[in-house]
């Protein structure tokens, strides 16, 4: 990795054209965060956005550029409001929000500025909701429970709303807000995530795929243990790429990596190498001339893979030991800081498409920092949003629901006990 000589903190991206096979030296800590308290009320604390930063230069930082490749630093997302204690969960192709509060789904039609209570799990499962998904058949699937021996329950809410219907049960780990789903059209990809109980032989390593719009689900994959000396195996993320008909899965910590995909929606699969040769990767967004990978630990940022034409395959995991785009923490400490936590990518009609993808703070180390980046091609990627305080956890974005327009977005924290979200606008930084 190429050395940063300075020892203050940067607030930017640099885009690296050296290679590093680094891993991160500790597993996932999102399981060591606390269950939420929605009754708690907060007001906004927090301090004042960053000041405007000042562009990024090649000859500054002392790092090759890529050709045709430049960080961009200049545009900053146009922040309406922040609140506290609120958790928004998903926005469905009509603007219409949802989101959690106990053991009820709640719903908001003005970005979750105001909500009120859709559907209460109190009489069917009496267990928090973990996530919600809404895709465009208009089902709503949501997922229950999971934190502790049982298993999170996937279920789908009666079209009138007088019921809902249990599709699966994982046999541990839960649903999470930001990583492990991926939906287009009728295909919902989803993956359940806890830390490992290996005296118990307990993992959160199953993915499950439905191809009629959340009608029914059934498990496509259980990634296999390679090793306990390792903090645990479970699943970071899911991806359908629309591009190639192909799913992506990613699966930590390290020992037990792996990266698999599937051209035949989960029928047969295949491996980028020997499970644990990869290191820890969290995010996955697929644009049409890449695959790129939001990482969990060093390198901290974005590993991409590029591609010709959309059927070619990784080869090996030479194709991803390039740090792509860095995220500067603190120069000074080489320990995980931070690693990507969710993402929102939309694709136009007209081939154009967008991807914003939030990197949180480590609970096991001493970070504080969470980024939202954005691309609209995994070439050039531009950070828009930093916070600087431990108290915010960003984990879910949610829009816009197009490039043109209002380009209206809400990022949040929908995994702490505080929850935390602002709403704003995403500047346009494309031609």
């Amino acid at each position: 990795m190429a050395s940063n000589k300075s020892l203050t903190r940067r607030r930017f991206v640099t885009l690296t054209a050296t290679t590093s096979t680094s891993m991160a030296l500790a597993g996932c800590g999102a399981d060591q965060l606390p269950i939420e308290d929605e009754d708690k009320a907060k007001t906004d604390t927090e301090t004042p956005p960053p000041t405007q930063r000042e562009k990024t230069t090649t000859a500054e930082h002392e790092v090759d550029v890529e050709p045709g490749s430049h960080p961009r630093t200049d545009y900053q997302l146009a922040v309406q409001d922040k609140r506290w204690n609120t958790y928004p969960l998903w926005i469905d192709q009509n603007g219409r929000m949802y989101g959690r509060s106990g053991t009820d789904v709640t719903v908001s039609d003005d970005w979750y500025q105001t909500t009120e209570v859709l559907f209460s799990f109190e009489d069917i499962d009496d267990d928090h909701v973990q996530m919600v998904i809404v895709p465009e058949s208009g089902n709503i699937i949501t997922a229950v429970g999971g934190r502790g021996d049982t298993g999170g329950r996937i279920y789908r809410l009666r079209d009138d709303l007088s019921g809902a219907e249990k599709l699966y049960q994982f046999e541990y780990g839960r649903a999470m807000p930001g990583m492990g789903h991926a939906v287009y059209d009728d295909i919902i990809v989803l993956s359940c995530y806890a830390l490992s109980d290996f005296e118990a032989e307990q993992y959160a390593n199953e993915v499950i795929l439905s191809t009629d719009g959340g009608q029914s689900f059934n498990r496509i994959l259980k990634a296999p243990l390679k090793t306990t000396d390792a903090a645990n195996l479970h699943i970071h993320d899911v991806e359908y790429d629309p591009y190639a008909d192909r799913i992506w899965v990613v699966v930590g910590d390290n020992g037990n990596t792996q990266l698999y995909w599937s051209d035949d929606l989960g029928s047969s699969w295949e491996t980028i190498a020997e499970q644990g040769e990869v290191t820890m990767l969290t995010q996955i967004a697929a644009f049409k001339d890449c695959v790129a990978f939001g990482t969990d630990g060093t390198p901290e940022g974005i590993i991409r893979w590029e591609r010709e034409k959309p059927t070619d395959k990784p080869d090996g995991v030479d194709d991803l030991v390039r740090p792509y785009v860095k995220i500067e923490t603190d120069p000074t400490d080489d320990t995980m800081e931070m690693y990507a936590r969710g993402r929102w990518h939309i694709r136009e009609d007209d081939g154009r498409e967008l991807c914003l993808m939030a990197f949180g703070y480590s609970p096991m180390d001493t970070g504080t920092d969470s980024v939202v980046l954005a691309s609209v091609n995994g070439a050039e990627w531009y950070e828009l949003y930093r916070t600087e305080t431990r108290k915010i956890l960003l984990t879910n974005v949610f829009g816009p629901l197009s490039m043109d327009g209002p380009r209206h977005t809400v990022v949040s924290d929908s995994a702490q006990s505080e929850g935390y979200q602002i709403n704003a606008t995403v500047p346009k930084f494309w031609a």
